[in-house]
């Protein structure tokens, strides 16, 4: 059920499937999102409170896609803190960046960079995740919320985060090129394990 929060603006439930459950996935999930005109109508800026609110009230979540919360605009947040654990669990961060909105965000991938494989999960797969590999290194272009554009270039774990955002926009999961997809539980527990690890 959804939950009523400040601002009176109802948090939706994920749009998920469950790959270990059924084959089918929504719609929603499949959908090209649409691009969001500038200057912001009230519709999308109450679009992206909804998902920076969804997004801080996850106790373990490092970016949401709009369309996951059933909004189909392109529309995401994320972000990567400095932290200890994240550096011991991510040992290809490299670059770091706080909760950040993009508006109608993409990107190209340096192919002479390469390629890393690591782990992913997502809101929207459920009870899974799995290995995915991606380009190392790539340069973005997107708005915020003002319309200005924002460029650059990000690496490591970074870049995958916002690959994996950035693919929702266009109707792609992680598990539609995710290998060795292993329980949720056991993720965790390896993440759990490495971090120990870590401080040892």
């Amino acid at each position: 059920m959804a939950t009523v929060v400040e601002n009176d603006i109802v948090l939706p439930e994920y749009v998920a499937y469950k790959p270990k459950v059924s084959d089918h996935v929504p719609e929603m999930l499949r959908d090209m999102a649409v691009a969001v005109e500038f200057p912001l109508s009230d519709e999308d800026r109450t679009a992206m409170e909804t998902l920076s609110l969804k997004f801080d009230r996850e106790g373990n979540c490092a970016g949401l896609a709009a369309p996951q919360i059933g909004i189909s605009k392109r529309i995401i947040v994320f972000a990567t803190p400095d932290t200890p654990e994240l550096r011991i669990w991510r040992p290809d961060l490299s670059d770091v960046m706080s909760k950040t909105v993009w508006i109608n965000p993409s990107y190209v991938g340096n192919e002479e960079a390469g390629f890393h494989a690591d782990y992913e999960g997502c809101f929207s797969v459920e009870g899974v995740a799995g290995l995915v590999q991606r380009y190392k290194e790539i340069h973005y272009t997107a708005y915020n919320v003002d319309g200005e554009q924002l460029q650059g270039t990000i690496r490591g774990y970074l870049a995958r985060l916002v690959q994996h955002e950035i693919d929702h926009l266009n109707g792609v999961l992680f598990s539609d090129m995710a290998t060795n997809m292993i329980p949720m539980e056991e993720y965790r527990q390896m993440r759990l394990e490495a971090i120990a690890r870590g401080y040892r």
